[in-house]
């Protein structure tokens, strides 16, 4: 048997901005959620809607897999299948969005737009990887990290919001 794997590829700043983006993010979530809980400190309401864990708990798992899986080598088994698991807990993390209404009390809102590109781009990125179209698997991976992970990730951190909250917190020790 033969390995199929391909090298590593040479990182673009595109994939440098993924992986920077999707590490900032991961990590500043898992300090504010960690302060929260050592603090003993009452959590946000929102917090304890469970849509909003099922949500948060499958987006903090797909950032480490995400991050591993731009960094590591290609066309492994190892990367199909995290890559299989990466893929399934975003359309977890897109479908659950829909019962999210922190923004918009029952209804949608725009950050809801990442959760519709979601569910639009993940059988275009099994497709593209089943039938060896590296690139434009790769592009819209890519693209669903920066937006899907990045982008919307950082829109949690504004004032008002649940991690936004956590985070203030956590930079004015409260």
């Amino acid at each position: 048997m033969t390995n199929t794997a391909t090298p590593r590829p040479q990182q673009t700043p595109v994939t440098a901005v993924a992986v920077i983006g999707s590490s900032a993010v991961l990590l500043l979530a898992t300090a504010a959620l960690l302060n929260a809980l050592l603090r003993q400190a009452p959590l946000p309401a929102d917090l304890r809607n469970a849509a909003v864990q099922a949500h948060l708990v499958s987006v903090l798992l797909a950032l480490p897999l995400g991050i591993s899986q731009l960094v590591l080598r290609k066309g492994t088994g190892r990367h199909r299948i995290v890559g299989y698991v990466w893929l399934g807990l975003m359309v977890f993390t897109a479908l659950v969005s829909f019962a999210v209404h922190t923004i918009n009390p029952g209804g949608l809102s725009p950050i809801h737009i990442f959760s519709v590109l979601t569910l639009v781009a993940a059988p275009g990125i099994a497709w593209s990887a089943r039938h060896g179209q590296v690139a434009r698997h790769r592009r819209a991976v890519l693209g669903l990290i920066i937006g899907g992970l990045v982008i919307a990730g950082l829109f949690t951190f504004a004032p008002g919001r649940i991690l936004g909250e956590l985070l203030g917190r956590l930079l004015h020790g409260g």
